[in-house]
């Protein structure tokens, strides 16, 4: 799990993750004013949010997650290698986990100058009942609306040096344990806890062991997410109904969406349907639009018959007519490989080359119409551009 895969929900709004499981939802773009937020990611093998197909009608997809769906699973150690922090939870802790009275949620914020992180951290929350079976809607700011109702007991987490006075209001605790710093300086790595909101359990958080190793620059990491202008190379895919497809998909259309999902992801889901409009509402217009079920096809490079199977009954159930394809062996000449956190959109032109922003998390009609249009003026100028270059 790399820091870009971490940073990029908690940058942009809630999506799902596959280091953890849950899945949220919001509508930011990437590359738009960093928005604090938390979210939980899936990796559909152990997740709760696994089988939310079975809550889309015929109609629509669903307009509520349970909150149980967005907390972070217990487990014994969690590894964040780029963010140089790893940590180890106390048993008596992860206990407190799967019975479901404490919450391990994160979040993040980024930097004014949109190239790196002003913070990102683990937190845990005292649940009540009503608010671990709360009902939250999936558009809008439910979420953040629903955390903001939590008791937060501890946090662990790496601060940006012009954060440290604020470590208060960030973590939402009162004594800070200062673990260590990042290389150059900048980063300071906290364990905070308030006894104030309960004790024992705030001792628990205080027995957590970590490890401060070199995190990779937070610049790079931007500078990586920059992927306009690389071609996507020549490929076969089979999709859902087992028709094959190649890189020839795009020479046809101006502009294709390609929309990465998983079957598992709720806001993933909850898009399809806008999707589908999109995609009969925009066809005139040179657009066309590609789902990619990442969870079609497994680590050692196996086809998910289950996870075909509920393609099947998504593209049903939302009526989706664009083709939901299967990732290849090779994951898309390695496109696919580096996505972490669903649902993921890119856009390629007739040429097949990623044209641009990248988009984490999902949008509504509206939002993507937009999106689509400043992306073909976007392309047509640079097109104009190029033409009175070579004049």
């Amino acid at each position: 799990m790399t820091v870009k895969k971490i940073l990029k929900p908690f940058l942009t709004g809630l999506v799902c993750m596959a280091l953890f499981t849950g899945c949220a939802t919001d509508n930011k773009q990437k590359e738009s004013e960093p928005q604090e937020s938390s979210a939980s990611g899936a990796d559909g093998k152990d997740t709760a949010a696994e089988g939310s197909v079975s809550d889309v009608d015929a109609n629509a997809a669903p307009d509520t997650y349970k909150a149980a769906e967005l907390f972070i699973p217990s487990q014994e150690t969690y590894e964040n290698p780029d963010m140089g922090l790893s940590f180890t939870l106390p048993e008596k802790l992860r206990e407190q986990m799967d019975l479901q009275t404490v919450a391990m949620l994160s979040d993040a914020q980024g930097a004014d100058d949109n190239k790196s992180f002003a913070y990102f951290q683990f937190t845990w929350n005292v649940l009540t009942k009503e608010q671990k079976n709360a009902e939250i809607k999936s558009k809008g700011n439910g979420f953040n609306e629903w955390a903001d109702g939590l008791k937060r007991i501890g946090a662990i987490g790496v601060y940006h040096s012009d954060q440290l006075s604020n470590l208060d209001k960030v973590t939402k605790c009162t004594d800070h344990k200062e673990l260590g710093k990042s290389e150059d300086g900048v980063y300071t790595y906290y364990l905070s806890t308030d006894p104030k909101a309960d004790k024992e359990l705030a001792e628990l958080i205080s027995q957590i062991q970590s490890e401060i190793t070199k995190m990779t620059p937070p610049e790079q990491l931007y500078e990586n997410e920059n992927m306009a202008g690389q071609s996507l190379g020549a490929f076969t895919m089979k999709d859902i109904k087992d028709i094959p497809y190649s890189e020839k998909l795009f020479q046809d259309h101006a502009l294709t969406m390609v929309n990465v999902f998983t079957t598992w992801c709720t806001p993933c889901i909850n898009e399809i349907p806008d999707l589908e409009k999109l995609h009969q509402d925009m066809a005139d217009m040179g657009v066309n639009i590609v789902g990619i079920v990442l969870d079609a096809r497994d680590e050692a490079g196996d086809v998910s018959s289950e996870a075909v199977q509920k393609a099947e009954l998504l593209a049903q159930r939302t009526k989706a007519s664009y083709p939901f394809l299967i990732p290849d062996e090779g994951f898309l000449n390695g496109r696919l490989k580096g996505i972490e956190a669903v649902p993921e959109t890119f856009f390629v032109d007739k040429n097949g080359t990623i044209v641009g922003n990248v988009y984490s998390g999902s949008h509504s009609y509206d939002d993507w119409k937009t999106i689509i249009e400043d992306t073909m003026k976007t392309m047509k100028t640079e097109a104009g551009g190029e033409k009175e270059a070579v004049r």
